[in-house]
Formats: structure tokens, sequence, C-alpha cells
């Protein structure tokens, strides 16, 4: 056995906390980086109370989801809610531009919360959408960096977008 003295010991005991605390340390986290992973639009423990878009509200009446004011015959309301419920987000790599402008917003009331999530839809870039292919949109909810892609289809299910 070492014969230390006090002073010491509590020097080597400080060291060894040093040490261990920059090894569990995650350096990685310091830097910004976006996430990678899909993520679902509304979370899986979450309970869609209702959404509106622009003049549209999507509700829950008498077990049925309803648009209300009725007349956008060209999206199902139970398919819209069920977008809305499922959709899985893939993220992208970029970031929003102060000189974008949304072509839709969305409020979306979730059961249990007191304020409403905003999510905002942005036309793709020319280079994020080629001629190719059909339109792309990005979406982004308020106060959050993160962009995330959808396609045509989804943006016309989710905010009635023509």
């Amino acid at each position: 056995m070492l014969k230390l003295s006090r002073r010491n010991w509590n020097n080597i005991l400080i060291f060894v906390v040093l040490i261990l605390m920059f090894s569990l340390y995650d350096w990685s986290g310091s830097k910004t980086t976006a996430v990678t992973e899909p993520i679902q639009l509304v979370p899986e423990h979450a309970q869609l109370l209702s959404v509106s878009v622009g003049n549209q509200r999507l509700v829950k009446a008498a077990g049925q989801w309803q648009l209300q004011p009725v007349g956008h015959a060209s999206v199902n309301a139970q398919q819209m809610a069920s977008a809305w419920q499922y959709s899985i987000l893939q993220p992208v790599v970029l970031q929003a531009q102060q000189s974008w402008v949304p072509v839709a917003q969305a409020s979306v009331q979730l059961v249990g919360e007191l304020m409403p999530q905003i999510w905002l839809l942005y036309p793709a870039p020319a280079e994020q959408s080629s001629a190719a292919t059909q339109q792309q949109y990005l979406l982004q909810q308020v106060g959050q960096p993160q962009l995330y892609q959808l396609s045509a289809a989804q943006a016309r299910l989710l905010f009635l977008v023509e």
C-alpha cells in the first residue's frame, strides 16, 4: 500500500474525477448538428385535437373528423387527420433563409397542450427539387431550426396546397 499524505490522496482523487469527467463528456454534442433521423409529425404519445390551415379547420365532432367550413372536396377529412397523426418527416441539411416566405401555415392543437404547434410550409429551393420531379416543400416548426422535406402529395394532404 502506498503511504501518501491526506493532501496527496485528495490531489489524486481530484485528478481521477477530472479524467473521468473528460472521458464521459460528449464532445460531439458541443457542435451544432442537425437531426438526421426521421421524426413523426405529431409525437406518438400525443393525440390530435384540431388543425387550422388558412380558413379551414380540421376537428373531431361526434367521433368523425370534419373539415369546417365544408367545401374543400379535394381532401378527405379522415385522410388529412391520418396524415397529421402518422406522417414521418425526413430532415434536410439546410438552413431557412430570412427571405423565404411560407406558402401555408398550420396551427396544430394537441390534447393536453396549452399552446398550439405552428408549422410553416416553404417551397423547396430550385436545387432541392429538380424540374423532372414534382414540386417539393420544406416544413419547419416555429421556433425550431430544423427543416423537413415534404412531397407535393404530403403538402396537399397536410396544408391543402393545390
